[in-house]
């Protein structure tokens, strides 16, 4: 079954991935801080900013180790949003909230590296390996414009903690493309 399932291990199946992780991720961080702002009014600021750097220290951290690793362990990225939704879900407690953006700086770096990986392994001998990195950045910024949006509003209708649900389920629903169809993309010989 997995190797007629490895019939669209394509640019446009990753693609695809990262459409629906950037519907899921983007929005998280703002509807953080905004939650953060109507509980906590005087530390809230302060408390944001922590939250933003927690992520870009954690890329910085481990995105070596993760170009390293990234073969074995790629799956990680797209699994761990998931959770980070959940947590989202359940609990606005700060250290809470700081666990859950050092899962999204481990996502980010993991899943900053798999791209050019994926899209190598998958554009190899097609000299389209620009073009697919620029699709797939394009169709994902795409996404996270949309995500704001369209998150803020469900938020407004369905409230705080169950807006979150929609977001774990979009981000498992890349984590899952990844692991039925992207499971392996590494060809047998890497052609120019």
């Amino acid at each position: 079954m997995r190797s007629t399932l490895r019939l669209l291990a394509t640019p446009e199946t990753f693609a695809a991935a990262i459409i629906l992780f950037q519907l899921a991720d983007s929005s998280m961080l703002p509807l953080n801080g905004e939650n953060l702002a109507s509980s906590v009014h005087q530390q809230s600021s302060l408390w944001m900013s922590d939250l933003i750097i927690v992520p870009q220290i954690m890329v910085a951290i481990l995105a070596p180790w993760i170009g390293f690793h990234s073969e074995k362990r790629g799956l990680i990225g797209f699994g761990l949003e998931p959770l980070r939704a959940a947590i989202l879900a359940v609990t606005s407690y700060y250290p809470f909230l700081v666990v859950a953006q050092v899962l999204d700086g481990i996502t980010g770096a993991i899943i900053g590296v798999l791209t050019i990986l994926v899209i190598t392994d998958l554009t190899t001998g097609t000299g389209r390996f620009n073009l697919a990195v620029g699709l797939v950045a394009t169709m994902g910024g795409i996404a996270a414009s949309i995500s704001t949006s369209t998150t803020g509003y469900m938020f407004r209708v369905i409230g705080t903690r169950l807006g979150y649900v929609p977001l774990a389920v979009i981000a498992a629903a890349a984590a899952v493309m990844i692991w039925l169809f992207l499971f392996e993309t590494k060809p047998e010989e890497y052609l120019d």
